[in-house]
């Protein structure tokens, strides 16, 4: 008997906020799977950017990110709560991933209180304050929750690796592990080891994410089968020692609840042998997957960005509009699809029927199949992978005044191969409310902010 199982490799570098989001980046196979997120952020710092790339070391492939920002921006604690529940709410984050998000933001904060001997509303933070620590557990749970595994799963962690020597902070200089650091791994009586990195490994953020996520932490992790895994790389260069976290899915086999009799050990140890050894081929296969899936998703053809995505349907013919309807919202709105179309067709016997498609992330189809399933009463569906090629796409913040008042709106720009505009889309929630603002209706609005959009980007 089995259980899904995710395994968070942190023994050899430790953690950091862009390692997770890397990781699980790379687990989904998407460069562009944060996006959302960093959009959100725009509005708090129009400069803000984050760019993915794929980082190879010591055989390992896996992503890492690069993240520009304003850091003379600072939140105070109120701010950090008040921003994260806003962005929480834009990406339409699901209960599980809030629980996630306030959790880690809550550690970090009460860490940095007992450290500083401090209430947390009078804390003066320095670069726990940044924009980026929004985008680390915000993009975290939003990036947990794409891929299917939250409340489907048990997380498991390994003892973590912090560092050694001191590091140069906002603060001055510190001895590894940091205060706030040694604070969140008393606190919750986090299993660690110093490591072989003579720096800091383990990061403030880092911490209180793995303690959020981590459901227990162990020793050893014989009876787990790898399937699938993704590796994010901290930007930090250890030299020999790869500066990489792993999140690995998989299997977990459950041990029979009656043990076997003292005379049958010999032979049980033998099985775990064999146990050992297929797992040991299982986990190297699953890596060499999972290293050929992040070459392929990462390959740009005559300057179009290229991916894969799956196109999932099923053909109904004894369902209502309001139930189709609310297929829309389930997917969309919880950020599951990109894409939901329902066409009306001619089914078997004559009947009236419509086809359901919906294109998607590869590690949606899970949870996709069970929405529509359990959602249209389908006894099956029906799935193909598909290669896209895509226009290369960014999100810029335009400000306007309206009667001495600032506006900011945030536009997606496409641009084909030879960087010529293709298209201008303001953010749709974002001219709403400076409509409702201004008074000023949609229609008027939309041309104006595309016409100076277009101004800027030109």
């Amino acid at each position: 008997m089995t259980k899904k199982t995710v395994l968070i490799d942190v023994a050899t570098a430790g953690a950091s906020g862009d390692m997770f989001l890397s990781a699980l980046t790379d687990l989904i196979g998407e460069d562009d799977a944060l996006l959302p997120v960093a959009a959100s952020l725009l509005i708090y710092d129009p400069s803000f950017r984050i760019n993915m790339e794929s980082h190879t070391h010591s055989g390992m492939t896996g992503r890492q990110i690069q993240v520009s920002q304003n850091t003379g921006i600072r939140l105070t604690p109120i701010s950090l709560k008040e921003v994260l529940h806003s962005v929480a709410e834009e990406v339409e984050l699901c209960e599980e991933g809030k629980k996630i998000a306030t959790k880690a933001l809550d550690e970090l904060l009460e860490a940095e209180s007992r450290v500083h001997d401090t209430p947390i509303d009078e804390l003066l933070l320095h670069e726990t304050g940044t924009i980026d620590t929004i985008l680390d557990i915000v993009g975290t749970a939003y990036l947990l929750e794409r891929t299917g595994l939250l409340g489907d799963a048990e997380f498991l962690s390994t003892a973590v690796a912090v560092g050694s020597g001191t590091i140069e902070t906002e603060h001055g200089v510190l001895e590894v592990p940091v205060p706030a650091v040694s604070e969140l791994l008393k606190a919750n009586k986090v299993p660690h080891h110093e490591g072989d990195a003579k720096t800091e490994v383990l990061t403030p953020t880092g911490a209180a994410l793995l303690i959020a996520i981590a459901d227990k932490f162990v020793e050893s992790h014989d009876d787990f089968v790898a399937q699938n895994q993704g590796f994010g790389f901290g930007i930090r260069d250890l030299g020999k020692i790869p500066n990489m976290l792993s999140i690995v899915v998989g299997e977990t086999v459950v041990p029979e609840k009656e043990e076997a009799e003292p005379a049958k050990e010999e032979p049980k140890k033998k099985e775990t042998k064999a146990q050992k050894e297929t797992k040991a081929q299982k986990e190297s296969k699953a890596q060499k997957e999972t290293k050929a899936k992040a070459e392929e998703t990462s390959n740009v053809i005559d300057g179009w960005n290229e991916d894969d995505v799956i196109v999932i349907e099923t053909n109904v013919d004894d369902v209502d509009g309001e139930t189709l309807g609310t297929l829309f919202d389930t997917l969309l709105e919880e950020g599951l699809a990109y894409d939901v179309t329902i066409i009306p067709a001619i089914g078997k016997k004559n009947r009236p029927c419509y086809v359901v498609k919906v294109i998607a992330a590869k590690a949606g189809l899970k949870s996709i199949a069970d929405v529509m399933i359990r959602n249209l009463g389908t006894i099956g569906i029906r799935y193909t992978t598909w290669q896209r090629l895509k226009a290369i796409r960014e999100t810029i913040v335009c400000r306007f005044e309206i009667d001495g008042n600032e506006h900011m709106v945030r536009v997606k720009v496409s641009r084909s191969v030879d960087g010529s505009i293709l298209s201008i889309k303001p953010e749709a929630d974002d001219v709403f409310r400076v409509s409702k603002e201004t008074g000023i209706p949609v229609r008027e609005l939309r041309p104006r902010i595309a016409m100076q959009a277009h101004a800027v980007t030109e």
